[in-house]
């Protein structure tokens, strides 16, 4: 299996288990990079995914409670810490964390 291959797999995966309805995905700088590789908007799209936010962009205080957020973030100490703080004040209606 090569490695956009895996990718793609690890993807589906995630949107598949945070179940149907709009989604938007939580990228750091890194995981931005990877989703670029491997999908096109559109094919994010087919996914439900409609929203790419990055965690170190500065938070915005409106809320979309309607959407699911899948975060896909590698786990350093400062993604950790801007996760707990996204945590505290949720901007989204239901979190789903890669593992």
């Amino acid at each position: 299996m090569n490695l956009i291959t895996a990718i793609k797999l690890y993807v589906e995966k995630m949107c598949n288990e945070s179940g149907p309805g709009m989604k938007t995905i939580l990228l750091d700088k890194e995981t931005t990079s990877i989703i670029s590789m491997a999908f096109s908007q559109s094919d994010m799209l087919q996914r439900e995914v409609y929203l790419f936010e990055r965690l170190d962009s500065g938070r915005s205080n409106e809320r979309m409670k309607n959407l699911k957020c899948i975060v896909f973030i590698r786990p350093t100490k400062q993604n950790i810490q801007l996760l707990a703080d996204e945590l505290r004040s949720p901007k989204y209606g239901a979190y789903f964390i890669c593992k």
